[in-house]
């Protein structure tokens, strides 16, 4: 079950249960967002008869309301799959409020108020498309390591440091000139020991939010390209920050269509020369990352 999805059907085995206490209780408090509230939608592989059922989602903001009974969630191997189901639900672009029953009936209305809060600032920021940004780390590191030193030797006077990788994947976010809420997915090696903490993490931008999912795979590029395959049909807009050959066939059926956009190296030195990405819009990484480390566009 590794390429989420948006909603499905209920699997075919499932019969529909009527609310519990707790489910009534909020539902009662709804009043206007009654109209963009779904009950018991389900996310999942149905090949592989792995499914989640969430308790409620406002898919227009792509919000997933979840309420947690203290006896079914409070044993060690439900926090296990509940933990297990929030990763899913955030791999595949969907923030997870949640509230415990203890909330619920103490005081439904507040619930709920902080839901309407949440659902607002996320409608006003809206995008007319959805995007996703895709990264291989090992690419960016490199890139990042390069640049920065021959930044250093190019301005010595000027004491720059090398950015984050979150700063360089800010900056890279400037591309996409609206609001917009953006779902990162960051491939990385299973024996890399300095990832930055930043799975599940929500940082906002100068034109909205975004959201980061980081994937640990031992053949990170393999999974990438499977992901790039299965998950982007959610997407209207797709970015990739890679430069490796080994993407090309992935890059190539994603361009033909969703459209696509490439962080990579120069037209010279790109290992996608010789294909049709060269045609695809693009952005030399160097500028990037000089961006994030404060460079104007005449000093890179």
């Amino acid at each position: 079950m590794k390429h989420p999805g948006g909603p499905r059907s209920a699997p075919s085995w499932y019969r529909e249960r009527p609310p519990s206490p707790i489910e009534e209780s909020f539902a009662a408090k709804l009043d206007e967002l009654a109209n963009a509230i779904s009950r018991e939608q389900w996310f999942g592989d149905p090949q592989h008869h792995a499914r989640y059922r969430v308790d409620f989602l406002l898919k227009d903001a792509r919000l997933i309301v979840e309420l947690d009974g203290h006896a079914f969630h409070s044993t060690k191997e439900q926090l296990e799959k509940d933990a297990k189901r929030q990763r899913y639900l955030t791999r595949a672009g969907y923030a997870v409020i949640r509230f415990t029953g203890r909330e619920v009936f103490q005081d439904a209305a507040n619930c709920v108020a902080q839901l309407r809060t949440l659902y607002r600032e996320r409608i006003a920021l809206t995008p007319v498309r959805y995007r996703a940004l895709y990264v291989d780390r090992h690419f960016l590191t490199r890139s990042i390591a390069a640049y920065a030193r021959q930044a250093r030797a190019q301005y010595p006077e000027r004491g720059l440091s090398a950015p984050s990788e979150e700063a360089v994947i800010l900056h890279a976010l400037e591309w996409l000139h609206e609001k917009s809420f953006v779902s990162v997915f960051v491939f990385h090696a299973a024996d890399d020991d300095d990832v930055p903490e930043l799975d599940g993490a929500a940082r906002d931008f100068p034109r909205g939010e975004v959201r980061f999912s980081l994937q640990r795979e031992e053949l990170y590029s393999v999974t990438l390209s499977e992901h790039l395959a299965a998950f982007t049909h959610l997407y209207d807009d797709v970015s990739v920050v890679a430069d490796d050959s080994v993407y090309a066939p992935a890059l190539l059926d994603l361009a033909g269509n969703v459209n696509t956009k490439l962080i990579r190296k120069a037209n010279f030195e790109t290992s996608f020369r010789g294909t049709d990405l060269v045609r695809v819009r693009w952005q030399d990484i160097d500028y990037v990352i000089g961006s994030a480390m404060g460079l104007e566009s005449h000093e890179m």
